[in-house]
């Protein structure tokens, strides 16, 4: 599969030198309230953390990580362009901007919205590398299917259309069994890669599933996200999904949430933190490039090269 020269430039972004994304999230906000939550005032918020706390805090994670990502994931109400404006974002460092509004989990039944006042274009002029979109996603849920995936193939042409690279994330919910969910996630994968040129940022369908959810990912790359898991079981999954093929990994709270802590932050992201973040890339090592998928990858490939 071809792609236009500005998103191609922006995969180069996004990727380190051997084209894998190494991606650190800090996207979160109604999860990241959650986690906060969970700390009280050892993280500096209790259970209803101001802006200032949250900023501070994605802040506290990006600077520690300096230039070992690939790539960060931010959002437009607490770190963009918050945190690329005051330099704290590594130069080197492709930025990852999420679409998507955030009160969904209250009523997933309602589906989701985009933050007002952002498009794929506006987050290009403010100097973004891609677009996320989160969506609660059952193809197999007839009221709220359909208006999902017309929200996904919008925000998919308006990317093209921008030369945005876009992240597809879909969750599943409202499922019984861990066999529902297998099935869930790969349908899932397997309806949207239909709607264009995407990355997908999927969940661990399961063990000795990722082969399957590689295949129903077709001709675009995708990338194993946390979810919620911890350290060690993420580590596990990870090595899996590459092992089937995936293309690295966007990794939030299996990475950060024993730093959120106010006393212990400093020492728990220049020691824990970074140390996870570098066994993460380890594991990335042979994952499949995205140019895999969107060749040619070098001047040699080039018609007029022959």
């Amino acid at each position: 599969m071809m792609m236009d020269h500005g998103t191609r430039r922006r995969f180069q972004r996004l990727t380190n030198n051997d084209g894998v994304f190494c991606v650190a999230a800090v996207d979160h906000r109604d999860a990241l309230v959650a986690e906060f939550a969970r700390y009280g005032e050892r993280a500096g918020g209790a259970a209803d953390p101001s802006p200032e706390v949250l900023t501070t805090f994605k802040a506290d994670v990006v600077g520690a990580l300096g230039s070992r990502p690939s790539a960060v994931m931010v959002e437009p109400e607490f770190s963009f362009p918050h945190l690329t404006d005051a330099g704290i974002v590594d130069r080197s460092v492709g930025v990852i901007c999420a679409l998507e509004s955030q009160g969904y989990m209250a009523n997933p039944a309602a589906g989701n919205e985009l933050m007002p006042g952002w498009t794929p274009a506006q987050l290009l002029e403010a100097g973004a590398d891609a677009a996320k979109l989160f969506v609660l996603y059952r193809a197999d849920d007839d009221a709220l299917a359909p208006r999902q995936e017309r929200l996904v193939r919008r925000v998919v042409e308006q990317c093209a259309a921008a030369q945005l690279p876009v992240l597809i994330e879909p969750i599943p919910y409202d499922f019984g069994s861990d066999g529902e969910r297998r099935e869930l996630i790969l349908r899932s994968a397997s309806r949207l890669t239909e709607f264009g040129p995407m990355i997908l940022k999927m969940p661990f369908p399961a063990p000795g599933a990722c082969g399957l959810l590689n295949d129903a990912c077709g001709d675009n790359p995708w990338t194993l996200l946390s979810w919620g898991v911890g350290f060690d079981d993420f580590a596990a999954q990870l090595t899996e999904a590459v092992a089937a093929g995936c293309s690295g990994f966007m990794v939030g709270r299996a990475l950060w949430r024993e730093a959120l802590p106010v006393e212990s932050r400093p020492e728990v992201l220049n020691t824990t933190v970074v140390e996870r973040f570098d066994r993460l890339c380890a594991i990335a090592a042979d994952a499949r490039p995205w140019h895999h998928h969107y060749g040619p990858a070098s001047l040699d490939d080039w018609p007029w090269a022959r």
